[in-house]
């Protein structure tokens, strides 16, 4: 880093006064910390002309010159959500200055971790701690990768514990590497070229590591299939599977080279060995007979017959990925819990890599997707899972392989480090906080506004002339009066932008397209689209909620809550 040791430097931390006990609590134990509070109340209302004028009130304080400063000083922190680049105060002052945390209590995150990152002048200190816990984070999971497939003498064909690891396309898989995610895209042949690719991209932008061509339940698309595969991989080098029980398609997806089958089970083996045989297609093998409709319901059916399939191919000499099946909650027969006990139980008799079906779960359980796939993850984990399977068919699945991956990346990191899966530098903590470090409006700070306490605090230059007649309850109007021209607000999903079309007196006028609210009610005040203030309040509100919708993938309804389902008004008394 450019800054000297942390256990060195002697730093200024300039912030307002709103703040100022916070990050003062904050760096209580550095004793090589000062704490400065300036004139303005809000930190995030620091120029770099206000900071400059602070350092030198803070300069006659302490009755020095200014340029004494340095001398006492290695650099300045200034706290708060400041926007400008704070390089000229190093250009007028010669004493380096640099952005804080966004928050007070990630101070003592970035003064412990000094050493390994570079301040700047520009961006936010936890947005480099960030960085570089991830960097180092992904250095270790790279390292993973280099691992090779197996050690030398480590590979016995007459053993019960075959192929632990084995490459599936050019994909290592196995315990050494963290769990790869394959998302399946579902009903493939019914998919136009152009929806196919796009499909194909939003999960490898999602951090798919497989891609799954989902057929078409009872139906033969076989002849389709090289068209489809053909468009995969023309977008990708990743590993590609091709997913139906029809055998003539996995024949004519093993002829095609596909990377992985599923799946292989008692009813179409004896088919598909032969062609298996002459290719490096691994296969997914299910403890079923789906041809006589035989599914087991216990736990020592599923192992039994998944045994008996499983070394029909591994005497072939073939690559095979075991599935036990994951239940879905609360399923009749072999239930969830049983299927990960069957899980289990088989990863401990034979050490196969082995197939974790998430979408079983997540896609008939009505809950959002996120915690249910981390969890169901670590679950996979801990009972021997390397391939976790998801397609996202529902709406609340959405972000699943993008959730699965995050996920697969937190319990990889947990066990490479013998640790607990937090505080890893990846998280997926989407939609409530780590830590609330909300600025919490209470009885004693209203009593401070009012004079009521600090009246005589001679500290405290800056009087407030407030009464309790100047709160005021809040209430809607009686009565709305109209401006002369309307929007409608939608999301355009395919471009990630937000579309307010315009109307006068019911007639459309323009079509105003933005990345984010602020664009697009600029715009629209450039060009006298709004007249009256409460229509200019309602507009921006209902911006703010279809960019919460945009990038949450929540559906957005103009004038209607973006969380308007029971929770959270239910009464559990």
């Amino acid at each position: 880093m450019n800054q000297t040791s942390n256990q060195t430097s002697k730093i200024l931390i300039i912030t307002g006064k709103q703040a100022y006990e916070r990050v003062s609590k904050a760096v209580l134990k550095y004793e090589n910390i000062d704490v400065y509070q300036t004139d303005i109340s809000i930190a995030a209302f620091l120029t770099p002309n206000l900071i400059l004028k602070a350092i030198n009130k803070y300069a006659d304080d302490l009755n020095i010159q200014r340029s004494k400063l340095d001398t006492i000083y290695d650099f300045i922190l200034v706290t708060g959500l400041i926007r400008h680049d704070l390089k000229i105060i190093e250009e007028e002052t010669g004493i380096k200055c640099y952005k804080s945390t966004r928050e007070a209590s990630d101070i003592p995150l970035l003064i412990e971790n000094l050493d390994y990152i570079t301040l700047s002048t520009k961006d936010y200190a936890d947005d480099q701690i960030s960085k570089y816990i991830i960097k180092e984070a992904e250095k270790e999971l790279l390292n993973a990768e280099e691992l090779p497939l197996y050690n030398k003498n480590s590979f016995n064909l007459k053993s019960n514990k075959l192929k632990n690891a084995i490459k599936i396309g050019n994909l290592k898989v196995g315990d050494k590497y963290p769990m790869r995610v394959l998302g399946e895209i579902v009903h493939t042949p019914w998919l136009s070229d152009k929806s196919l690719e796009n499909k194909i991209n939003y999960y490898l932008d999602s951090g798919a590591d497989m891609i799954d061509l989902g057929m078409v339940s009872n139906e033969d698309n076989s002849k389709d299939l090289k068209r489809i595969i053909s468009i995969t991989r023309d977008l990708t080098d990743k590993p590609i599977s091709v997913d139906t029980l029809n055998t003539k398609e996995l024949i004519e997806a093993i002829k095609l080279d596909a990377d992985m089958i599923l799946s292989v089970d008692e009813g179409n083996s004896d088919d598909l060995i032969p062609y298996l045989t002459n290719s490096n297609t691994a296969s997914v093998v299910l403890p079923t007979n789906y041809k006589t409709n035989e599914v087991p319901h216990t736990i020592d059916t599923k192992l039994d017959k998944l045994k008996l399939n499983v070394e029909k191919l591994l005497n072939n000499d073939l690559k095979v990925v075991a599935d036990p099946i994951l239940e879905p909650i609360n399923n009749l027969g072999c239930n969830f819990t049983d299927s990960v006990i069957a899980c289990k139980l088989f990863k401990e008799k034979y050490d196969l890599p082995m197939f974790f079906g998430i979408g079983n779960v997540t896609e008939l359980f009505d809950v959002d997707s996120n915690g249910v796939n981390a969890t169901l993850c670590a679950i996979s984990q801990e009972v021997g899972g390397n391939i976790l399977f998801t397609p996202e068919s529902s709406d609340k699945c959405k972000y699943s392989i993008k959730e699965l991956k995050i996920a697969s990346k937190i319990t990889f990191l947990a066990k490479l480090k013998n640790s607990l899966p937090k505080d890893l530098g990846y998280t997926l903590i989407n939609y409530k906080d780590k830590k609330n470090d909300e600025e919490i409006y209470s009885k004693s700070e209203e009593l401070k506004l009012l004079n009521k306490i600090n009246k005589n605090d001679n500290k405290d230059k800056y009087k407030y002339d407030l009464t309790e007649n100047d709160i005021i309850i809040a209430k809607e109007n009686d009565k709305q009066v109209l401006d002369k021209g309307s929007f409608k607000i939608k999301l355009d999903r395919e471009n990630s932008i937000i579309v307010a079309i315009y109307y006068e007196y019911g007639y459309p006028k323009k079509i105003l397209k933005g990345k984010n609210p602020k664009e697009i009610y600029e715009t629209a005040l450039r060009f006298n689209m709004i007249t009256k203030m409460d229509h200019a309040a309602y507009f921006g509100k209902e911006l703010e909620k279809a960019e919460i919708a945009l990038k949450i993938g929540k559906k957005y309804n103009q004038d209607f809550e973006l969380y308007y389902n029971d929770f959270w008004d239910l009464k559990l008394k």
